[in-house]
C-alpha cells in the first residue's frame, strides 16, 4: 500500500471510532449519574423506579432526602468528569485518550448544566425556596461554566487529530460528527422517553459549537498516533456493553420499602 493510500485510509477509518467512543461516554455517564440518584434513594429508604433517563421516586421522603437524592446525580456526573480528566493528562497516545476526554466533558457539562432552573440543582434551589433573582444567577454561571467546560475539550480535541487532518477536518469529525452521531445512537437506543428529553439531548448538540471556537483557535498540534484512530474490539464491546444497560433500564429497576 502506498503512503498516500495508507493515509487517505486512515482518514476514513477515523471518522467512525469518535462516533462510538463519544456515544460510550455519553451512556456511561448517564447510567451512573441515574444510578447515583437510585442508590441514594435506596440508602435512605425511599421507594423508586430507575429509568435509564430519570429516577421515579415513589415515595416522595423528607425534603432532606430529596435534596440528598437529587444532589446525588450531578456531584456523580462532577466526579466522573475530573476523574476522567486526571486520567486524561496522563494517557497521551494511548488508545483511551479520546474516551476519557469526552468523558470528562461529558460529566464536567453535565454538573454546571444541571444548575439551570430545569436542572437537579435548580430543583433544589426550589426546594431551598432561593429568590428568583439566585435561581437566574445560578442558570447564568451553568451557561458559562458549560460554555468553558466544551471550550476546553475543542482545544484539547484539535491535539488529537491525526497528522495532516486539517482544522475543518477535525472539526467535522471531532466536534461535529461525533456529538450529533453519538447523541442519535444514545436517543435511538433510549426509546420510548419523553419527547421534551429528546428535545433537551438534541439542545445539548448546541454548546458544541463552543468546542468548534476552541477547536478552531486551539495552538494545539495534532499527534498523529494512527493507533487510536482504527476500530478495536475494545471499541465496539464497550459500546455494545452501554446499550446493552439502557435497555435494560428502560424497563424500570424498582425498589420498594
Amino acid at each position: 500500500m502506498t503512503p498516500e493510500n495508507h493515509t487517505g485510509q486512515e482518514r476514513s477509518v477515523w471518522y467512525f471510532r469518535p462516533i462510538i467512543l463519544f456515544a460510550t461516554a455519553y451512556i456511561i455517564n448517564l447510567a451512573l449519574h441515574e444510578s447515583a440518584h437510585a442508590l441514594t434513594a435506596y440508602a435512605l429508604n425511599v421507594p423508586f423506579t430507575l429509568y435509564h433517563f430519570a429516577v421515579d421516586l415513589r415515595g416522595q421522603g423528607s425534603v432532606t432526602a430529596r435534596m440528598a437524592i437529587t444532589l446525588a446525580g450531578p456531584l456523580c456526573s462532577l466526579v466522573l468528569g475530573l476523574v476522567c480528566w486526571l486520567a486524561y493528562r496522563r494517557a497521551k497516545a494511548s488508545r483511551i485518550e479520546l474516551l476519557l476526554l469526552y468523558l470528562a466533558t461529558i460529566g464536567v457539562g453535565t454538573f454546571f448544566g444541571n444548575f439551570i432552573f430545569v436542572g437537579d440543582l435548580g430543583r433544589i434551589g426550589v426546594m431551598l425556596h432561593l429568590p428568583i433573582a439566585a435561581r437566574y444567577a445560578a442558570t447564568l454561571v451553568g451557561l458559562l461554566a458549560v460554555c468553558g467546560v466544551h471550550f476546553a475539550a475543542g482545544w484539547e480535541l484539535r491535539g488529537l487529530a491525526p497528522a495532516g487532518s486539517s482544522r475543518s477536518r477535525a472539526l467535522l469529525v471531532l466536534v461535529v460528527l461525533a456529538p450529533i452521531g453519538g447523541i442519535a445512537i444514545v436517543t435511538l437506543a433510549s426509546l420510548p422517553m419523553p419527547s421534551t428529553l429528546v428535545l433537551g439531548r438534541l439542545g445539548e448538540v448546541s454548546f458544541w459549537i463552543v468546542a468548534a471556537i476552541g477547536l478552531l483557535i486551539s495552538r494545539r498540534v495534532p499527534a498523529g498516533e494512527n493507533r487510536t484512530l482504527r476500530i478495536g474490539w475494545a471499541d465496539a464491546i464497550g459500546l455494545a456493553a452501554a446499550l446493552i444497560v439502557t435497555r435494560l433500564m428502560a424497563a424500570g429497576i424498582s425498589f420498594q420499602q
